[in-house]
């Protein structure tokens, strides 16, 4: 969130592209803040889909969730809840897209990690949540009307976006020390290999005349991989490890126009 206004400063122009794809979805910063209206949006996070998908046909009910959770929230019950959500994570329902909403709007730092098994081991963090209020649910809701919301893989869009869409790509950052991942948002880690597919796909996005915009850390390996791309730097805050520490990192805005 902390780069939305930067983001914005560099989007094309709206009039010229066709189509918005957001394959990173994430906290939808840059979707909830851009005026793009023919969108299409993905996670590979199922359960942070499910959650978008109940907001948007039902913000009232999953509002209900999050106050009885509120309601009842002491230390002890975060874990119960933690415990209950990693024991329906197969269910794409109301009831889990609360826990998920809940959770992470609780948890240590407010990060999503799972462990190998794809169970949720974040410990508690927050006892006084700032959690969405109703009003703010029913302005996603609405975002999200007309807009198509899928669980997949970034790479899976390839055989869809056309000549004139933009794409804008934000994924997991690679790590100031390779050696130590500790924020992860699956159960597996976005290698180096896996930064160097996607400058891969960035290419091929490039070849069928789309535009592309790309989030990323300042780091030598991000620098070489889009060395003939135009690359805007600037300073955000935010947590560079597990400890509640901030430090004002540069980051990179990656733009093939």
């Amino acid at each position: 969130q902390n780069l939305v206004k930067y983001l914005l400063q560099n989007l094309p122009d709206e009039e010229n592209i066709n189509k918005y794809w957001e394959p990173f979805l994430g906290a939808g910063s840059l979707f909830f803040s851009n005026g793009f209206r023919n969108a299409e949006i993905s996670d590979v996070n199922q359960h942070l889909i499910n959650a978008y998908q109940q907001i948007k046909n039902n913000s009232e009910s999953v509002h209900r969730r999050l106050l009885h959770h509120k309601r009842n929230f002491t230390k002890e019950y975060y874990y119960q809840l933690r415990d209950a959500y990693n024991a329906h994570l197969n269910q794409n329902t109301i009831e889990q897209a609360g826990r998920f909403i809940f959770l992470v709007h609780t948890c240590f730092n407010g990060i999503y990690r799972v462990n190998a098994q794809g169970e949720y081991n974040v410990p508690i963090g927050k006892m006084n949540p700032s959690l969405p209020t109703l009003e703010h649910l029913q302005k996603i809701s609405n975002k999200l009307q007309n807009i198509k919301i899928q669980t997949r893989s970034y790479e899976k869009i390839l055989l869809s976006v056309k000549k004139g869409d933009f794409i804008y790509l934000d994924p997991p950052y690679p790590p100031l020390d390779w050696s130590s991942q500790l924020q992860q948002f699956t159960s597996y880690k976005f290698s180096e290999q896996n930064q160097r597919e996607l400058s891969d796909f960035a290419g091929q996005l490039k070849k069928k005349g789309c535009k592309i915009m790309i989030s990323n850390s300042k780091v030598p390996l991000i620098e070489e991989l889009y060395q003939n791309w135009n690359i805007v730097e600037v300073p955000v805050v935010r947590y560079v490890s597990c400890k509640k520490e901030r430090k004002k990192i540069n980051e990179l805005i990656i733009k093939n126009y």
